[in-house]
Parts: structure tokens; C-alpha cells; sequence
């Protein structure tokens, strides 16, 4: 059998949303750690959430014939339609909508159930959603996630969730106010130490153009959708009988063959055709979208040239926390805890004859490892067991075991097993208790200067002015694209490229912000002019545009080759002898089973493209030389039992796919139960917009 291996070609990641069942924590830390990861926004406009009034049934025959008659007269009077209009004129002026429907308000996205989605609420989601991609693919832009579905994806997915939540609080179900707390809490780039650091909160909150009410409405609506999903999809599971189809496709084996029809020299293309291969492939070259900035680095380096630490301030910090520098001394203990003082008795008896170890062992069940503390300084050991127990230890000479001793964990005995450290002097611990000061007051000086520079920005000044007040060197880029990239211009390398991926998530006449580059870098960006993306012309482009052309031109004259072995193969039943009557190579002889390529972490192209064609077909995949033509013989049927394990290995694989669906499923339910009016010319025109084809691109 053929060897089935290789690299896959790599596939374009282009836009990827969170998933329905995302859980807080995973989704809110995917969010946050990347200082944006993709959360969800969600800026509801409470001032529109109405009841829905209860309607009686009609009653019928309450009116008599006259009645109806007249009405009918008065609403078809001039006076009464010109009053009707006014009414409409002045509904659509202040925004309501429509008075006499039950769709989405004028403007809106959606409305669902008694919550409408706005349209800033859908291109701040989206945007969100552009700076999460561009966490794995950079140079994703907002104008190319657009057109390919992103803002209609974006739109259904909040309206999906939405609707969980819409159905969760009919249901009764709350998110309290403590159970939002402890989700913000537990997100680590909102901590310092490990513990919630409000300054670092507000910081990222305003990195994220996100306000703490957002954060929290999106907090609550993840733990609805949580208590809703949890018991629906948190016990799925997968029958034999619905994984055994799936488990036999894996141990089919395909047999065929695989050839080549190469590429060949042609004619140079015309200049009409060099044309026609440009206005098809514009796309091809066209500039995206680029942003020109201006930037500063906050200099750590000459922030921490001006930190000084005073004799005074080391010794204080070493008084504080002597034992933190190895000022306290140390010995290496051994200990027992049992629950009775009779046990604890006995094991120190008989530790004077028989040795600590053995008598722990022998009495208790301890093994050296059980009983081995290593060495510890009397105030850590203190707070591990309690302050009579650490002065006994330390009080005991070198080989001698304190008297048993009760805590709330037991009965301990401890044998002093050697001396350890003597504890450092203030001289000898000078240089790391130095060391630590000044860490700190760097740190403490940046932070400074970021307050200040978000300060003066959240007052309006310009980025001039707080360059010159905070000593910052300004570097004015010319637009670049978000890779870094610009037309007769070296690309961006180093920090410089970092600071254009940055540029991206903010816009023009926002004021400067700080932003993150890693590894202790800072740097203040002020996004200045957007160019929109553009073709080049072609006179530009020629050279490049007449490569194509070229190349298209020969990749058609094999296809017709390819199309004309397919066709005769289908005829004829015989792949070799079509491949040879074109005076190409003799196929080559290919077989496998899926089951042989599960484990790899990338599969070929053309192996996976052979084991997904039907028995009896030719099937044409285009290649850089070319195109390969696959051919499948015949499938033969396999035994599942030959592979042990395979049966569960699919139940698994199947039943990981579930939840996902289910919570789909679930989605569409509940936006059935709470009804949904979506607004589909709203979203149109956000994709145009967001698309840049507003501006007749």
C-alpha cells in the first residue's frame, strides 16, 4: 500500500467567531489574556424592553352593523388619512419604527423577544470579533471579514445568544451580582500577584473600548446560557449503533490511481487577455486597507535610570520580611501528625531506640518521604503548623524530637534532623532586597506614566502634548497595511510591525493609547488617517498581471487534457489507457484507508482528496504544476474489529461534535420560542459599510 503521508497545504484562516457553548471563564480568558481575545457585545437598550401586553380574545357581535359602517366612513375621510400620515411621518422622525407592525424598530438589527440589538451593538461585536482573528491571523482586515459573511455571522450569533438569554430569564433564571463578581475575579489579566487588581481591570476595560456594564451584561448572559446548556448538552452520549456507519467508513480501503497533467508552454497571452485576467482578478491586486499612525515607546530603560532606593527604604523592607531574604535561620525537619496522643507518645519512645524513620513507619504507616519537611525557617513553619509547635522544633538540639504537641490537624512530633542556614545579614542581603525595591519602583514609575498619558488623553490633549510633558519621542508611519506592507516601500520588521497590528484596533480622531507589545514593551499609538483598500491600476500591476495571465492561460490548456482523460474514462471504464492517449505518464498506483492518516497531524491534499472520491469517478484537483487527476478503482469494505478500539475512538469523536450542535439546536429553539424579527436590510447595509463598499470599492 501506497505510503500515506506529507504536508497538507496549509488552510487560510479567514474568520472564526466564539462558539455558542463557550463557558465565561474559557471564553472571557481567551478574551482577556490576548488583552482582546473576542467577547461578545452586548450594549442592550433597556430603555426598549417592554412588556408584552396581553391581548383578550375578540368578542364578536358587540357592535351593531351601524357602528362598523361609520368607522369604516371616518377612517376612509380625507381629514382622518391626512391625520394618519402625520402620525407615521412623526413615528419614523423620532425613531420608533413601525407603529402598525411587530418587526425590528427602524435602525435596529434584531428584535428578540423584549430586547432589541442594535446596530453599534453588531459593528462593536464585530469588531471585537476582527481584533480576536487577528490574534492567529494578523492580517485579516475588517473590509475582508465583511465580505466574506463576518457581520451576518456576527448578527446571528448574537441574536442566537440573545434569545438563550431572553428565554433564560422567562424561565426565572438569574446571574446574580456575586456570581458576575467572581467570574471578573478569577480572569487572570485582570490580577496582579494573583490577586484582582482594579487599576489593571479599568486599564484593559479601556483598551477594549468596553465599559464595566458591557463587561458585566456579557458576564450575565454567558452564565445564563451556562445553567441553560450545561444540563442539555453536559451528558450526551453516542450509541455503537449511530458510530458503527461512521467507525466502517474509517477501515474502507480505496484503491485507484493518481496522475499528472504538467503544464505546457503556450503562446504569450494578448493584451486583451492580460485585460480580462485583470478585471477578474482584481481582488488579486488590490492594496488593503492601510492606516497611517504616529507612535512613542515609553522608554523603561531611562524611566528606571532615574529610580532610586534608599539605604532607608532596604533596611525597612528588610526588617518587614527578614525570613523572605534568608535573614531568618533554618533547619531541616522531620514530622509526624497523628490523630491520637497515645500514637504520638509511642512514636517518640520509640524513636529514642529504634530511630525516627522506622518508628513512623512501624507505628503510623509514614514513608521518608511522608515525614521529610526539608529545610524551613520558624516563623513559615509557625504559620504551617502553629507558633508552640515551631518554637519547639527550634528550640530542640540537632538529632533531638520535641514532645507530641496538639493542633487542629493533630498530634505532631518533630525531630530536628540538621542545622541548616545561620540567616543573612542586612549586608549580605543588601543586593536582593535592592534588587526587589527597584523592580517594584520601575514598575511603579511606568505605571505612573501610562496613568498620566491615559489621563491627559481621557482630557483631551493632544498626542503632542503629552509627549512633551512625559518625554516621549514621536515616529510619524506612513500607511501601511496591517502585515506591514506598502507599495514601493520595504515592509515593517521588529517593534514597528507590532505597532501597525495595534494601529488596527483603533480609529481616527480617537485620542492616544497605551498599548502592550509583550515583553515588558509599552508603546502610545494614535491611528491618524485610513486609506480604504484600492485596485492598482493595471499599468501599474502589468508585469504581474501578464505572469497571471500566462499561467492561467496554461492551467486552462491542461485542463482541457484533464476534462478529455475524465471524459473517456467514464466512456471507456480504463483510467491508464486515457491518461496515455494524452502522452502523459503512467498513473501511479495509490491505496489507503482513513483510519492510517487519523493520527497525523497533517494529511496531503491529494490523500485526503482520494479518500473522500466515490468508487468508479476521476476527480481533478488543481496543483502549482498543474492538475491531478484521482482515480478510485473500487472500495473494499473493512472489519471495525480488526481496528480495537476504533468503535469507542468514534463514539468520542462523534460525541465531542454534539454539544456544539446541540447548543445550535438549542439556539434556534429558543429564538422560535421568543420570537425573533431580524432586520435584514440593517445588516446589509452594516456588511457594506464595514466592507468599504460605501465608498464605491
Amino acid at each position: 500500500m501506497a505510503a500515506i503521508s506529507g504536508s497538507a497545504a496549509a488552510r487560510p484562516f479567514i474568520f472564526q467567531l466564539p462558539t455558542i457553548s463557550d463557558l465565561p471563564i474559557c471564553a472571557l480568558s481567551r478574551l482577556f489574556s490576548a488583552c482582546l481575545v473576542a467577547s461578545r457585545a452586548r450594549r442592550y437598550n433597556r430603555a426598549l424592553r417592554g412588556r408584552r401586553l396581553r391581548l383578550h380574545p375578540p368578542q364578536r357581535n358587540r357592535y351593531p352593523h351601524a357602528m362598523i359602517t361609520f368607522i369604516r366612513k371616518w377612517l376612509t375621510s380625507w381629514p382622518v388619512i391626512i391625520m394618519l400620515g402625520f402620525l407615521l411621518v412623526a413615528f419614523a422622525v423620532t425613531g420608533i419604527g413601525d407603529p402598525l407592525g411587530s418587526g425590528a424598530p427602524t435602525g435596529s438589527v434584531a428584535k428578540v423577544g423584549g430586547r432589541t440589538i442594535s446596530e453599534p451593538e453588531l459593528a462593536g461585536a464585530f469588531d471585537r470579533a476582527i481584533r480576536n482573528a487577528r490574534e492567529t491571523n494578523p492580517a485579516l482586515t475588517q473590509a475582508q471579514a465583511a465580505r466574506e459573511g463576518g457581520v451576518a455571522a456576527v448578527a446571528g450569533q448574537l441574536i442566537g445568544q440573545t434569545a438563550i438569554e431572553e428565554f433564560a430569564r422567562d424561565a426565572g433564571l438569574v446571574a446574580s451580582d456575586r456570581a458576575i463578581g467572581a467570574v471578573i475575579a478569577g480572569i487572570p489579566a485582570f490580577q496582579v500577584g494573583g490577586k484582582f487588581d482594579d487599576a489593571t481591570y479599568r486599564r484593559i476595560l479601556g483598551e477594549q473600548r468596553m465599559s464595566d456594564r458591557e463587561l458585566r451584561t456579557s458576564i450575565a448572559g454567558d452564565i445564563l446560557r451556562k445553567q441553560l446548556l450545561t444540563p442539555v448538552t453536559g451528558a450526551l452520549g453516542v450509541p455503537a449503533g449511530m458510530a458503527e456507519p461512521y467507525a466502517r467508513l474509517m477501515v474502507d480501503t480505496h484503491r485507484g490511481a493518481v496522475a499528472m497533467v504538467p503544464l505546457a508552454a503556450t503562446a504569450p497571452p494578448t493584451d486583451a487577455e492580460v485585460a480580462a485576467y485583470y478585471d477578474a482578478n482584481k481582488l488579486r491586486f488590490t492594496v488593503p486597507e492601510r492606516r497611517s499612525f504616529r507612535y512613542a515607546f515609553i522608554d523603561r530603560d531611562s524611566i528606571a535610570a532615574g529610580v532610586k532606593v534608599s539605604d532607608a527604604d532596604i533596611a525597612a523592607a528588610f526588617a518587614r520580611d527578614p525570613a523572605k531574604f534568608g535573614a531568618a535561620a533554618t533547619r531541616k525537619l522531620q514530622q509526624v501528625v497523628v490523630p491520637d496522643e497515645a500514637k504520638a507518645k509511642a512514636i517518640a519512645a520509640a524513636a529514642a531506640t529504634e530511630g525516627f524513620a522506622k518508628a513512623a513507619e512501624r507505628l503510623a504507616g509514614f514513608g521518608a518521604e511522608d515525614i521529610a519537611l526539608g529545610e524551613q525557617n520558624q516563623a513559615a513553619f509557625g504559620k504551617a503548623t502553629s507558633a508552640e509547635v515551631a518554637a519547639a522544633a527550634f528550640a530542640a538540639p540537632v538529632g533531638g524530637i520535641t514532645a507530641p504537641i496538639k493542633t487542629a490537624f493533630g498530634w505532631h512530633v518533630v525531630r530536628v534532623e540538621a542545622e541548616g542556614a545561620s540567616g543573612k545579614t542586612l549586608a549580605q542581603a543588601r543586593p536582593a532586597v535592592e534588587a526587589e525595591l527597584r523592580t517594584r519602583a520601575i514598575e511603579t514609575a511606568v505605571a505612573d506614566v501610562v496613568a498620566r498619558i491615559e489621563d491627559g488623553a481621557d482630557a483631551g490633549k493632544s498626542f503632542a502634548d503629552l509627549a512633551r510633558e512625559t518625554g516621549l519621542t514621536i515616529v510619524t508611519q506612513a500607511p501601511v497595511t496591517v502585515a506591514g506592507m506598502a507599495p514601493g516601500a520595504p515592509p515593517l520588521t521588529g517593534p514597528p510591525l507590532a505597532v501597525a497590528a495595534k494601529a488596527f484596533r483603533h480609529e481616527p480622531g480617537e485620542a492616544a493609547a497605551v498599548e502592550d507589545l509583550g515583553d515588558g514593551r509599552l508603546v502610545v499609538i494614535e491611528t491618524m488617517n485610513i486609506v480604504p483598500m484600492a485596485a492598482q491600476p493595471l499599468t501599474a500591476v502589468r508585469a504581474a498581471a501578464v505572469e497571471g495571465a500566462t499561467r492561467d492561460k496554461a492551467m486552462r490548456a491542461a485542463r482541457a487534457k484533464a476534462d478529455a482523460i475524465v471524459a473517456a474514462t467514464k466512456k471507456n471504464g480504463d483510467f491508464k489507457a486515457a491518461v496515455l492517449a494524452q502522452g502523459l505518464a503512467a498513473p501511479q498506483p495509490l491505496s489507503g484507508r482513513r483510519v492510517d492518516v487519523a493520527g497525523q497531524p497533517q494529511v496531503p491534499p491529494i490523500i485526503q482528496a482520494f479518500l473522500a472520491t466515490p468508487a468508479g469517478t476521476v476527480r481533478v484537483e488543481p496543483s502549482p504544476a498543474g492538475w491531478v487527476l484521482i482515480n478510485v478503482d473500487a472500495i473494499e469494505p473493512g472489519k471495525i474489529a480488526d481496528t480495537p478500539g476504533l468503535l469507542d475512538a468514534s463514539r468520542r469523536d462523534i460525541a465531542s461534535a454534539l454539544p456544539e450542535e446541540f447548543s445550535r439546536a438549542f439556539a434556534a429553539a429558543t429564538e422560535r420560542a421568543v420570537g425573533v424579527k431580524r432586520n435584514d436590510g440593517v445588516i446589509a447595509a452594516t456588511t457594506r459599510r464595514l466592507s468599504g463598499q460605501d465608498s464605491g470599492q
